[in-house]
């Protein structure tokens, strides 16, 4: 049929009308973003509520997601529509992702790749709704009640491959957030080691598990086989791995190990370098350290001009050792 988006959005309005939450959906979102109709927020969202409070869950994440990005944001009425979409989520049964969402929209010649492809991208995306629920209640938004069941939105997300929901079940455990947890550095270190592997700040928050010997026995073993002699060493090349992600905490930190000889070779103007590189990113005591360095030379780099720069820089962010350092 030849492309007709006045007749598209009459179609949708009549199916809408009659209580479909799919059409009631596309409706709101074809007047939220004027291409099916006048642009009309007001009456969008109406549409888009109906069909969040009518079980679909995409009307229901897209609700939340505008809260979040409001001027200002909402995240008590975020909270309230990510968890409807989370609970409604895992209501769906596998086999009918795609048509929950989708009805009408497919073709008889589409292909079996082109519905399969629907089917993962909506489950993502409905895992997506799961953890942002969750880490609007990690934030402390939304009810009492619903820090009980974030770790399962996360674990079942995490189990599944996903590196940012790791991290957060690392945070639930460390923290022990959660129905009746109590903090288990043990799993804390297992998720965030898994999380590592692709996310900088796990990986800085791995390395300084293993830094300061926190749960990570267990987790460290199953890395190399070995035990805690070698967790220094390990934590500089986890600090590695995230200060290339471009993660300034792991910047100070390596810059730390070099000035302190623990878990790389003492190293004054490695340490200045990384120290460097860090303050340039706005990492405050990393500025403060570097004020240091340039003030007394301790790298054999003597510059008290561009020292008190960086104590300055320091000073603004509230950094009180630097107040001292300059008077």
């Amino acid at each position: 049929m030849p492309l007709d988006r006045a007749a598209a959005a009459r179609l949708y309005q009549l199916a809408a009308e009659k209580g479909l939450p799919a059409a009631q959906y596309r409706l709101g979102l074809g007047f939220i973003d004027g291409d099916l109709a006048d642009l009309d927020v007001a009456a969008g969202e109406a549409w888009m509520r109906r069909a969040a409070l009518a079980g679909n869950v995409e009307a229901a994440y897209r609700l939340g997601d505008r809260r979040v990005k409001g001027s200002p944001p909402d995240y008590a009425d975020a909270a309230t529509w990510y968890r409807r979409a989370a609970n409604a989520a895992i209501r769906l049964p596998p086999v009918r992702w795609h048509r929950y969402i989708f009805p009408g929209t497919e073709s008889p010649g589409m292909s079996k790749r082109e519905r399969a492809g629907r089917a993962c991208r909506q489950k993502v995306e409905n895992q997506v709704a799961q953890v942002d629920f969750a880490n609007l209640v990690l934030a402390g938004a939304g009810e009492p009640d619903d820090r009980t069941s974030i770790v399962v939105w996360f674990e079942a997300t995490a189990s599944s491959g996903d590196m940012v929901a790791a991290f957060n079940l690392d945070l639930c455990f460390a923290e022990g957030v959660g129905a009746g947890m109590r903090k288990d550095e043990e799993q804390a270190a297992r998720w965030v080691r898994r999380a590592a592997e692709g996310v900088a700040d796990a990986q800085y928050a791995y390395a300084r598990m293993l830094q300061d010997g926190r749960g990570v026995a267990l987790a460290e073993m199953l890395l190399n086989g070995r035990g805690g002699a070698c967790l220094p060493q390990a934590a500089a090349q986890w600090f590695k791995r995230a200060a290339a992600a471009g993660h300034p905490g792991a910047m100070f930190a390596i810059g730390a190990q070099y000035a302190n000889g623990q878990g790389l070779s003492f190293n004054p103007v490695a340490a200045q370098k990384w120290f460097a590189a860090a303050a340039e990113r706005g990492h405050a005591h990393a500025q403060l350290t570097l004020g240091r360095y340039l003030c007394n030379g301790r790298a054999g780099e003597h510059n008290p001009l561009a020292g008190r720069v960086w104590l300055e820089r320091a000073v603004a962010q509230g950094v009180r050792e630097a107040v001292d350092e300059l008077s």
